[in-house]
């Protein structure tokens, strides 16, 4: 079967760059991306299928797209920028977050969403405005500032990017770490050694200071502070790529215990919340339940039929609780 064609970008007209990413259980999410407009898009709930290795090479991808854009110039989102499966309007959304409010042009018949890369990182909780600590930082480590959305060159004062309209940002790289191992199975890697938020002139993960024209590294403990940008962010959580593509093959056994355990507290308060449905119902219609019938007793005598059909052949097993069943059902 042939692979389908490119989206045509609803902004530039230009053909669309398909990314085939990992995603939750197992699955492949399509999205695409526009390299001159620095936009991806998402079809409905896309960006949240995505695993932790599908978003490394998402934010890949986005560097790879800035670096072509020091060839290619940036282009400005259109006031006809259009749904790149049934070209109707676009409507700005804005959502809330667990990190604040996010922005996006959502077509108005459910298609999918275009979202710049710097709001689809501030709706992960990726960026944080540049500093004064981070301008000065930048300028000393670099001699200029870019805009962490599509690469462009930022004056030293500019409030706003002149290309795209983005506000400076720097990528907070602890953060994006722990995006993309949400379940901790790679904490000891050094790059997990930094909180989420700092300071602009103290590290967090030793809490020394930093003078103002230190580089993106801690200068006592070598945590990794922030990035000036998405090349510089990927590189430094790269490193944690085969770590996560075996965690998403085999989890840890620590991690598995975890899942189990989260899921055995959730069980226990459905079963809890079922039995005061049951005794409120039955409250209700006057059939309260006897003692000898309360569903903790069942359970208990079903756990002792457990321990002492255990050491019997299957067959005999399976006849006893047959048994049992057939006499519950008598007794109701």
């Amino acid at each position: 079967m042939a692979a389908a064609a490119p989206l045509a970008c609803g902004n530039c007209g230009q053909a669309m760059q398909v990314l085939e990413l990992p995603g939750h259980y197992g699955q492949r999410v399509e999205i695409d991306l526009c390299a001159p407009c620095h936009l991806v898009w998402f079809d409905l709930v896309e960006s949240a299928r995505l695993s932790g290795p599908g978003l490394l090479a998402l934010v890949g991808a986005m560097a790879e797209a800035q670096a072509r854009g020091h060839a290619l110039p940036h282009q400005p989102l259109a006031d006809g920028a259009h749904c790149p499966r049934c070209r109707g309007a676009l409507r700005q959304v804005h959502n809330r977050t667990r990190f604040g409010r996010s922005l996006q042009l959502e077509c108005a018949q459910r298609h999918g969403a275009f979202q710049t890369f710097a709001q689809f990182l501030s709706e992960k909780g990726l960026l944080r405005p540049m500093s004064s600590a981070d301008r000065a930082r930048a300028l000393a480590q670099g001699g200029a500032l870019h805009c962490v959305n599509c690469g462009g060159d930022i004056g030293e004062r500019d409030k706003v990017c002149g290309w795209c309209g983005s506000v400076p940002s720097v990528v907070d790289v602890a953060r994006l770490a722990r995006a993309l191992d949400p379940e901790g199975a790679t904490t000891a890697h050094a790059v997990h050694a930094t909180a989420a938020r700092q300071g602009a002139l103290q590290c967090a993960a030793c809490g020394a200071a930093q003078p103002p024209n230190a580089g993106w590294r801690c200068t006592s403990c070598e945590a990794t502070l922030t990035a000036p940008g998405l090349a510089e962010a990927h590189r430094a959580v790269a490193a944690l790529e085969p770590a996560l593509r075996a965690h998403a093959e085999r989890p840890a056994p620590e991690v598995v215990r975890r899942r189990l355990q989260a899921q055995s507290t959730g069980l226990e308060r459905q079963r809890q919340r079922a039995a005061e449905m049951q005794a409120e119902a039955d409250a209700r219609s006057g059939r309260a339940l006897p003692p000898e019938r309360d569903p903790v007793e069942i359970t208990q005598w079903l756990a002792l039929l457990r321990d002492a059909t255990g050491a019997l052949p299957r067959w005999a097993a399976w006849l006893a609780g047959a048994a049992l069943v057939l006499l519950l059902w008598w007794w109701r």
